[in-house]
């Protein structure tokens, strides 16, 4: 398996025809993707703007579709959710439509969206997406980070991805080497350091300190999000 890491979207030039591509924000979109899911949404849209999440929401009633997401890690006035994985329950999300735009996750997938296949990872459902592209001759794992900078948060994850992938003749660029390397000297105290990063100390002093603990729950929503023409849905078992 050949693998490479893109530590932010602009680093990232694009897969090559038949690879995989991960995008991960641990803290917080690839998260609430996944929660959506596991609570019965029935499938998510990530846009990049505020304008087009509400266009498209045009054509649903208001039962149907849901408005969620992020500008400065707050909600957007007038959405009903936010960007935290706590409020995507089942009672609020199951059967429903959600239309999700954020600062740092959905410009990534946009950055993806020619790709092959596109899968959403974070640690709640990191195994199930390492299960899911261990066949594959290559991946990319895309880190949304934040603001164009680096989150060691994504890193980590994605280095976690790379140790679990990479076995006998992988091929690693060195951004993936780098990436493993950061997960294996984090990983007996990953929770800790990743609570101090600069993102999640910001999301922390907002009030949403238990999403970060929400996000590192590792293999707590074993689905794994599959983005196609722009919509993103659980992949069948």
């Amino acid at each position: 398996m050949k693998i490479s890491v893109a530590h932010v979207p602009r680093q990232f030039a694009g897969a090559e025809p038949g690879a995989a591509v991960v995008m991960i924000d641990v803290f917080r979109a690839s998260t609430t993707i996944a929660a959506a899911l596991a609570g019965g949404a029935r499938f998510v849209l990530p846009v990049t703007d505020v304008e087009q999440a509400v266009k498209l929401a045009e054509p649903y009633t208001e039962n149907e579709v849901l408005l969620g997401g992020e500008r400065e890690c707050e909600r957007i006035e007038g959405f009903q959710l936010g960007n935290s994985p706590r409020e995507y329950t089942r009672e609020v999300v199951a059967g429903k439509v959600v239309i999700l735009t954020t600062t740092n996750g959905t410009q990534a997938l946009a950055a993806a969206k020619d790709a092959d296949t596109v899968l959403i990872g974070s640690f709640v459902n990191f195994s199930a997406v390492a299960d899911a592209i261990a066949g594959r001759e290559a991946v990319t794992i895309l880190c949304a980070g934040n603001n164009g900078r680096l989150s060691l948060e994504d890193y980590a994850c994605a280095g976690g991805l790379v140790n679990q992938l990479a076995k006998g003749q992988s091929r690693l660029d060195d951004a993936a080497l780098a990436a493993r390397a950061a997960y294996r000297s984090l990983r007996t105290d990953l929770a800790r350091v990743l609570t101090s990063t600069e993102h999640a100390l910001r999301l922390a002093g907002l009030g949403f300190r238990t999403d970060l603990d929400f996000a590192l729950k590792v293999d707590s929503l074993p689905v794994v999000p599959v983005m196609s023409e722009n919509r993103i849905a659980t992949l069948p078992t």
